[in-house]
């Protein structure tokens, strides 16, 4: 008579629960390292919008904004859903007629970015000479209404990441 090979339904329930016990126990680190990557594209695709705005300046000396909104820019201090470059050819801040579209760019959705600056104005413009026109600021990554991190402008319009402090607000 031949023997047979194989395994018992009580040795596979046995490895189905001590798999099941380790999948649930990696679970929430998955989650967290996914959670950190998309905050960090969503800060590598900001940082990359600015560099291009500015290096669009400065390559075609002239005037480039950025803003929020779909077709039009908005007049909040929320950026969400869409972020769109473009030749501010009268210094407004706004995408008006005869001003060139350079790039209008989807967000991540369920994130958002929060725009302060000293002159609260919604938009922010580089010079052709890399600066930006006094518009120097915070843009601070919100994720449902919690600080991740930020990325501040300074004057001349170089921008650099640091973690949000305590006080970073999203609203």
């Amino acid at each position: 008579m031949k023997r047979m090979h194989g395994q018992t339904l009580v040795e596979l329930m046995a490895c189905l629960l001590i798999g099941g016990i380790m999948l649930t126990s990696a679970l929430p680190a998955f989650t967290s390292t996914l959670q950190h990557n998309q905050q960090a594209q969503a800060v590598n695709q900001l940082l990359g919008t600015l560099h291009y705005a500015r290096g669009s300046a400065v390559m075609g000396r002239k005037t480039i904004a950025l803003c929020s909104g779909d077709a039009l820019c908005r007049s909040e201090q929320a950026w969400q859903d869409q972020l769109l470059v473009f030749d501010d050819r009268n210094h407004n801040g706004q995408l008006d007629s005869g001003e060139d579209l350079l790039q209008q760019l989807p967000m991540q959705k369920g994130y958002s970015w929060r725009w302060s600056n000293f002159r609260s104005r919604p938009y922010l413009q580089f010079e052709a000479d890399g600066t930006t026109r006094a518009l120097n600021g915070t843009l601070t990554l919100c994720h449902k209404d919690t600080p991740a991190t930020q990325i501040v402008i300074n004057l001349t319009g170089r921008a650099r990441t640091q973690a949000a402090p305590r006080d970073a607000r999203c609203n």
